[in-house]
């Protein structure tokens, strides 16, 4: 699924810095592998455990936070706490939603959790987070800004510098979600609000499948 002009990581960096157990929590980002933190699949369609529901697309290079999210996020994060970003792109299993999610590495949680439950908390819907990440040759070759409707943010596990974000949307942009023509027009709101829900829903797994993949590699 990785093709196309977006950089893919063998490792987030040439090397690994080796610590202790309980010192691993820290300096994951920089341990797992590529395909521990952003996993090839993510979720399943309602009662389907046999398929995955998303599908990764590409990862690229790790990035200032600045580069990676919506202005007013990045700067609510500080530069000073939030150290770097890591992002990679999904694509629903229908082809028809993409989803551009980042791992933000923070210098502490604790300063950014006032922000987090303020402003940005997943459950309010403060629109797209993360700044997209189009993957030619693929479903998500036309993943742009312009089309990321919702987002959000969440903490990662108890005790972690990390947060993870993301931006979801259409695919592809040839019409105007929400706006139905004729007699449908009053269903809009429910077509934008089910990319609400679905971003809900994947910030959430993803979020348990970070903490999963560090407390599992950190015991």
């Amino acid at each position: 699924m990785l093709i196309g002009g977006v950089v893919v990581l063998q490792a987030y960096k040439n090397h690994q810095i080796q610590v202790s157990n309980d010192a691993f929590n820290p300096v994951a980002w920089h341990n797992l592998k590529t395909d521990e933190i952003f996993p090839d699949h993510l979720g399943w369609p309602r009662r389907d455990e046999e398929t995955r529901a998303w599908s990764r697309q590409g990862i690229v290079e790790e990035t200032s936070c600045k580069e990676a999210l919506r202005k007013d996020f990045a700067e609510a994060l500080t530069a000073e706490n939030c150290k770097t970003a890591l992002r990679a792109t999904y694509i629903h299993i229908g082809g028809d939603t993409a989803a551009t999610v980042a791992v933000i590495v923070l210098d502490s949680f604790d300063e950014a959790e006032p922000v987090l439950e303020e402003k940005f908390f997943w459950a309010k819907d403060p629109g797209p987070l993360v700044r997209p990440v189009a993957v030619p040759g693929t479903p998500a070759a036309r993943w742009v800004k312009e089309r990321a409707f919702t987002g959000g943010a969440a903490g990662v596990g108890l005790d972690m510098p990390y947060m993870v974000a993301i931006s979801v949307g259409p695919a592809d942009g040839t019409r105007d979600i929400g706006v139905l023509p004729g007699e449908w027009k009053l269903d809009g709101r429910h077509e934008t609000q089910s990319y609400w829900e679905t971003s809900n829903t994947l910030l959430m797994g993803f979020a348990r499948a970070l903490d999963y993949a560090i407390t599992g590699r950190g015991e």
